[in-house]
């Protein structure tokens, strides 16, 4: 696959330049969700739950939920397969028989104890177990929060929400951030839902900059080609249009990269738009990576770290997370591909690696024992065994190197995984 030894010794070629000049701007407009229905829908679901709690403790009982946590691993598509085109904001899972059904969800203790040991894919919270009293507490703590805002009509963050538990007699129950986001995915599964939907979300961090503007339903309108790049809406369903004229999406691991590209004029140059979830990317930036590709019909290209974690997230950008296994067709972006940096690529290149460490290890094993992981990305991980090393480490070579040459080379050639 790789042409290393005489690949990055000049600039970008005149192929490249000429496709990119011709790029042609690009419009879409996104039908407004009525959320009324649902919002009446996940309020039904909460207050019948609240009531079947209530005659669990009535009937003397101690309180406990169970409900489905698991879902198959999102499976390996090819550029040629199809693949589900439904708009991200448009996901639903509606569940008309929810309340007919509820005893699924909320049953008497020592039936949902036994069906929990015959099921592996039923999680069970019992107030009665220590280990799990603090969750149950927690999720419903959530679920008011949660019908509180659904009531009004309103969101709010979870970090604040975080703060605002750290802050009361509740603080026990939060050590830190993840009990919460943990506890919302569990209310989720637990209402069948979106973690979305519950109006808690995470807090916005993810970047774009490039030739693009999105207007929200309120007419407010985000210019992406300001210095330093905007911000990504928090509130991916709040869109109303998106216009783009570029070629590609390059979607960036970190912040410190994107911000050295735009310097290079990356957008400009390759006729991109660029996009970085500063690591580990939120949920709307993954929707909008998704949106581009699917809706705008952009081809999305990932620059990541050489190395486990880096790796890791280009997989959640193309196939989706294990925390959030339901809602990966919602979220994943099967048509995006791995444009660097390759395993393969560093000795040639030049690059100069150090060992993985072992919670690098660690993570690589888990990565290769992924049902999704091809036979190419199985080659890369197993090079990448010799040693890793970050972007900084091929940027560093001359003044513009990433824009000019290693990625206009890798693009032009179609040299991606």
């Amino acid at each position: 696959m790789h042409k290393i030894n005489k690949k990055f010794c000049g600039q970008v070629t005149m192929s490249t330049s000429n496709q990119l000049f011709d790029a042609h701007e690009k419009y879409i407009e996104i039908p407004m969700v009525d959320n009324k229905e649902l919002r009446k829908d996940l309020i039904a679901r909460i207050e019948a739950i609240t009531l079947k709690i209530i005659d669990q403790i009535s009937a003397g009982q101690a309180p406990c939920v169970a409900f489905s946590s698991q879902n198959v691993e999102p499976k390996s598509i090819s550029r040629k397969e199809n693949v589900c085109t439904e708009c991200p904001i448009d996901f639903r899972q509606k569940t008309t028989s929810f309340n007919n059904n509820l005893t699924d969800f909320i049953k008497d203790k020592k039936f949902t104890e036994r069906e929990n040991c015959e099921n592996s894919e039923k999680t069970t919270v019992d107030f009665a177990a220590k280990s799990s009293r603090n969750k149950f507490v927690l999720m419903t703590v959530i679920m008011a929060e949660a019908h509180r805002l659904l009531l009004t009509n309103a969101s709010k963050t979870r970090r604040s929400f975080y703060y605002d538990l750290k802050k009361e007699a509740t603080s026990y129950l939060v050590p830190d951030q993840k009990y919460v986001d943990r506890a919302l995915n569990d209310v989720a599964n637990l209402l069948q839902c979106a973690p979305w939907d519950l109006r808690l979300l995470a807090t916005t961090k993810g970047l774009a900059a490039g030739n693009m503007t999105i207007t929200l339903n309120d007419s407010q309108v985000i210019d992406y080609m300001i210095p330093g790049g905007a911000q990504i809406p928090q509130m991916i369903s709040n869109v109303a249009s998106i216009r783009a004229k570029a070629d590609l999406v390059l979607v960036i691991e970190k912040d410190a990269v994107f911000q050295k590209l735009l310097e290079e004029n990356c957008s400009h140059t390759l006729r991109c738009i660029l996009v970085t979830g500063k690591g580990y990317p939120d949920v709307a930036t993954r929707m909008l990576v998704k949106m581009l590709s699917e809706k705008m019909d952009l081809p999305v290209y990932i620059v990541v770290d050489a190395d486990p974690f880096g790796v890791d997230i280009m997989l959640i950008y193309r196939f989706g997370s294990s925390t959030l296994r339901k809602e990966n067709e919602t979220l994943a972006c099967f048509n995006a591909r791995w444009l660097g940096i390759h395993p393969s690529e560093l000795v040639a290149i030049g690059a100069k690696t150090i060992p993985l460490t072992e919670a690098d290890l660690v993570k690589l094993r888990s990565i290769e024992a992924r049902s999704y992981v091809n036979e190419a990305i199985s080659k890369q991980l197993s090079i990448l065994r010799k040693g890793k090393a970050e972007i900084e480490a091929v940027s560093s070579f001359s003044k513009n190197f990433l824009t000019a040459t290693y990625l206009s080379y890798k693009i032009d050639g179609q040299d991606y995984i």
